[in-house]
C-alpha cells in the first residue's frame, strides 16, 4: 500500500518540482496539495480519514500561516500525521523551532529523489528523524553547545555495552546525517538491513528519534 502524501508550500513551481521528483515512486501516492498553512489546515477539515496524508513535505517561509506554526497547530489535532521540513533555509532557529513545533525531518529542497523517498519511508515505517547531512552537522554543533534537548535518565556510558559493533557503525553513520541508502552502501549491506538494526538501537537506546540518538551519542563521545 502506498503512503499517503501532502505537500506545502506557497510556489507552484515548487509543489510541482517535489511532485515530479516523487511521482516515479509506486510507494507514494499524493493526495493533498496547499499554498500554506491555512489552505492546509481547511483541507484537512473536509478530507476523509482514509485519504489523510501520512506524512507531509512542509516548507517554512509561507505568507498567512508558516510551517512551523503550521507543524505547531497540526500535530495536536492530526497526531497521526508525520512532517518533514522540506526547505532552502539552514537557519540554527529555525532547526530547533521545527523539532520543538513537532516536524519528524529536516530536509534541503536540492535533495535528490531517491534521498527524499527514503526520508519519507524512515519516518512512515520506523519513526526516525531524517536530516540532510549539512543540517544533521548543524544539530550536533547546536548540541555540543546548548545541550538543549533532553536525555533519558536511563542513558548512560554503560548503553554501548548494549550495542553489538555493527550497530554502533550504524549509529555513528546516523549521526552523520546519512540516509540507509548511503549507511548500506558504505558498510556494504542493504538498506533493509540497516532498517533493521536502526529498530534496534532504537529500542535499546530507548528513544524514538534521529535527533535523540545523536544526542545520545554526543552525550557519551560515541562520534
Amino acid at each position: 500500500m502506498s503512503i499517503l502524501i501532502g505537500i506545502v508550500d506557497d510556489k507552484q513551481i515548487n509543489r510541482v518540482t517535489v511532485k515530479e521528483k516523487l511521482l516515479k515512486y509506486p510507494e507514494v501516492e499524493l493526495v493533498l496539495e496547499a499554498k500554506n498553512g491555512e489552505d492546509f489546515l481547511e483541507q484537512l477539515k473536509d478530507f476523509p480519514a482514509s485519504k489523510i496524508p501520512q506524512l507531509v513535505l512542509m516548507d517554512l517561509e509561507m505568507p498567512v500561516m508558516d510551517g512551523i506554526q503550521t507543524i505547531a497547530l497540526a500535530s495536536p489535532v492530526h497526531p497521526d500525521i508525520k512532517f518533514i521540513v522540506l526547505t532552502v533555509f539552514e537557519d540554527n532557529e529555525k532547526i530547533f523551532e521545527a523539532i520543538k513545533a513537532g516536524a519528524h525531518g529536516y530536509l534541503l529542497k536540492d535533495e535528490p529523489a531517491i534521498n527524499i523517498i527514503d526520508a519519507i519511508n524512515q519516518v512512515v515505517a520506523y519513526d526516525g528523524m531524517p536530516m540532510s547531512p549539512v543540517i544533521a552537522r548543524k544539530a550536533i554543533a547546536m548540541l555540543k553547545h546548548s545541550g538543549s534537548l533532553p536525555v533519558s535518565e536511563k542513558e548512560n556510558h554503560s548503553t554501548e555495552l548494549l550495542l553489538s559493533e555493527r550497530e554502533m557503525d550504524i549509529l555513528k553513520e546516523l549521526a552523520t546525517g546519512k540516509s540507509y541508502k548511503a549507511i548500506g552502501e558504505k558498510l556494504f549491506i542493504s538498506k533493509f538491513t540497516v532498517r533493521k538494526h536502526v529498530s534496534n538501537i532504537y529500542n535499546k537506546l530507548h528513544v524514538d528519534s534521529r535527533t535523540q540518538i545523536i544526542n545520545v551519542a554526543q552525550k557519551n563521545k560515541w562520534v
